[in-house]
């Protein structure tokens, strides 16, 4: 799957700060930047084939309804894990052997957790006002690490036709065709990831992320903020 760039632009926060110097982005950070806005691409599909699969848009039964939306799920979780393991590429455990060849998104979430505390997306809200935009944080209503975790584990049993013990139980469950539990998953990674902020260890760089953005026809967009760093 070719990846689709963002646009990248540069922000600075307190641009007008005495006795402080600005930073240009490195070539790692607009690598990352891009290659992160082709992840979120990957999520965006996936959550509209999500969207069709319970709409109706693929004349499916309940069952199969089902089968498809969680596996778009449980990717869902896998691409966050991975994107955030780009997102910190400059942080050098991140590029070990055994994080690089991870897929498993619990492992990743833990082994990040352990390298860096706040290394997860936060939801922002981005207001323009002219040349200005205004960034408030989102403390509510998003997908939050251990619900990711959760939901990764959940994903990973409603994926196996399950044991003979159990199997009529789980097979008469499949074939309610009520989705509210899916359309939940799916709200609480929109309040995630159409506008979000993942910030640096120490804090000074940041991306500025929109899932869908407008002047890119709907893809996404990746922004690199650099905090001014002290004379």
């Amino acid at each position: 799957m070719a990846f689709a760039e963002g646009i990248r632009q540069e922000w600075y926060f307190n641009k007008e700060v005495n006795n402080m110097t600005l930073r240009n982005s490195t070539k790692q950070q607009t690598d990352a930047s891009n290659f992160y806005a082709g992840i979120l691409n990957e999520i965006n599909d996936r959550i509209e084939i999500l969207n069709m699969a319970i709409n109706g848009g693929m004349n499916l039964t309940a069952p199969f309804i089902r089968e498809i939306s969680y596996l778009q799920l449980r990717m869902m979780c896998e691409l966050v894990a991975i994107g955030c393991l780009v997102a910190h590429g400059d942080i050098d455990d991140t590029k070990s052997h055994n994080l690089q060849k991870e897929f498993n998104a619990e492992k990743i979430i833990n082994r990040l957790e352990h390298l860096h505390p706040n290394f997860y997306p936060h939801p922002v809200r981005l207001t323009k006002n002219g040349n200005t935009t205004k960034m408030e944080r989102i403390e509510s209503g998003f997908l939050t690490k251990s619900e990711l975790i959760n939901l990764y584990r959940d994903c990973g049993e409603k994926l196996h036709r399950g044991r003979l013990k159990s199997f009529k139980e789980k097979s008469d469950k499949m074939m309610q065709p009520n989705f509210s539990d899916i359309l939940e998953w799916g709200r609480k990674f929109i309040v995630l990831l159409e506008q979000h902020q993942i910030s640096s260890l120490d804090n000074l760089s940041h991306f500025i992320c929109t899932l869908k953005y407008q002047d890119t026809n709907n893809r996404a967009c990746v922004a690199i903020a650099l905090s001014p760093i002290p004379l």
